[in-house]
């Protein structure tokens, strides 16, 4: 068995390269809203919504695999890691057949050409990046993981400044079909690094049979990312398709900062994904002690940071523009799921963590479907207000499904 890293370590490598991130998502945010506006940058996420619900299952859970095998059995990562890159392969092709079937019935023309380009950079390439991630994961290598997830933001922040110049030195009014035609390329620099940095540092993937216990445990990981991605971003896609596309976009903005501000949050658990996967293989009970101690954290965390996003929420047209007017009253709607995710993610990695993930996925399942119901109910007749109100509800219901499945 591996030795324990150090949490402390692991977790101030999460929080260093997430700051050097949260920096360059920020720039990449800013310059991005700036160049579209809030109607095509509402198309843009609404599309990418859609993709991100499906690609969950393009590697059918296997990154989560590799995180619970390698840091279990260092010996295991050439044949785990070669069946994860040979499932996603497939996985993007099916998907990419599936999207663009229930984009032809959900989304209109103009936007459905979005669909192969954010599927390729999202789906397989985005895929890669987020495999070579749980492989350095699950070796305790967070220094690689937190450095991935910077190169992926630095290189789209530097693919949209390069468009905010473009545009404006030739007087292009850019588009979302534009955008996504530059967005697959920074994916695929991000996923030429990550696999070149892997294949260095942990050697080259063997292709063997694939064990039916890990694409059955895959599955319900697949799942539960999936469920996240619905209950996260699926009311974009609800928006984009009434042909809300300023609501998608002043709200979508809105969101994009929660996520931000809830990047601190993830840090520590990814950094603490093996130690919960080791202490879940002895007991349950030792899982969730572990989840107890960083939720001292996470909470008072979670709580100043709704109380800072109340008061800085006016800043936001200033950094994206004035059509984003709209998402000062957005983010003020929003701004306590930071805090309800750091309760949700302790109790849910527990469980995890445990060998129970079926458990977790059936809460998440839940929480997906409660979502999808809340947004039918709500978006039609509130609009984006409605999809903040399905988010706040599908949220705390989570943390309550969590509580009690741990407990």
């Amino acid at each position: 068995m591996p030795e324990p890293g150090s949490l402390r370590r692991n977790t101030l490598w999460m929080i260093s390269g997430n700051g050097v991130s949260l920096a360059f998502q920020a720039a990449y945010f800013i310059w991005i809203g700036r160049t579209l506006g809030s109607h095509e940058y509402g198309a843009f996420v609404g599309v990418v919504a859609l993709v991100n619900v499906l690609s969950q299952f393009s590697s059918v859970g296997m990154e989560m695999i590799l995180v619970r095998n390698i840091s279990r059995a260092r010996d295991s990562f050439a044949c785990t890691w070669g069946n994860a890159l040979q499932i996603s392969v497939y996985g993007f092709a099916a998907l990419l057949i599936l999207a663009m079937l229930i984009g032809h019935f959900t989304l209109k023309p103009e936007l459905l050409r979005l669909v192969p380009y954010i599927a390729l950079s999202d789906a397989l390439l985005g895929k890669i990046v987020q495999l070579a991630s749980r492989a350095f994961q699950g070796a305790d290598m967070l220094n690689w993981t937190a450095r991935l997830a910077a190169f992926t933001n630095i290189i789209r922040a530097v693919a949209a400044l390069g468009l905010f110049f473009f545009a404006k030195f030739v007087h292009l009014h850019a588009n979302a079909l534009l955008w996504t035609r530059i967005y697959w390329l920074s994916s695929l620099v991000t996923a030429t690094i990550a696999f070149g940095a892997v294949t260095k540092l942990q050697g080259w993937p063997r292709f063997s049979s694939i064990r039916l216990r890990d694409l059955t445990e895959g599955f319900s990981f697949a799942l539960s990312s999936s469920s996240i991605s619905v209950y996260n971003d699926i009311d974009k896609t609800f928006l984009v398709s009434a042909g809300q596309l300023y609501a998608a976009g002043i709200y979508s903005a809105a969101y994009r900062i929660i996520d931000v501000a809830s990047v601190p949050i993830y840090a520590i658990y990814a950094a603490a994904a093996p130690r919960f996967f080791r202490d879940g293989e002895r007991s349950v009970k030792e899982a969730l002690a572990l989840a107890n101690r960083l939720l001292r954290r996470t909470v008072p965390y979670g709580m100043g940071i709704a109380l800072l996003l109340c008061i800085a929420a006016p800043l936001l047209p200033n950094l994206f523009g004035a059509s984003f007017r709209g998402s000062v009253e957005a983010l003020r709607w929003l701004c306590l799921l930071p805090l309800m995710r750091g309760l949700h993610y302790a109790w849910g990695t527990a469980i995890t963590g445990s060998s129970s993930q079926w458990y977790r996925t059936t809460t998440q399942l839940t929480a997906a479907g409660l979502n999808v119901l809340l947004d039918i109910a709500l978006i039609a007749r509130w609009s984006w207000r409605g999809a903040a109100a399905a988010s706040l509800l599908t949220d705390a219901a989570l943390v309550a499904m969590s509580l009690v499945v741990v407990l």
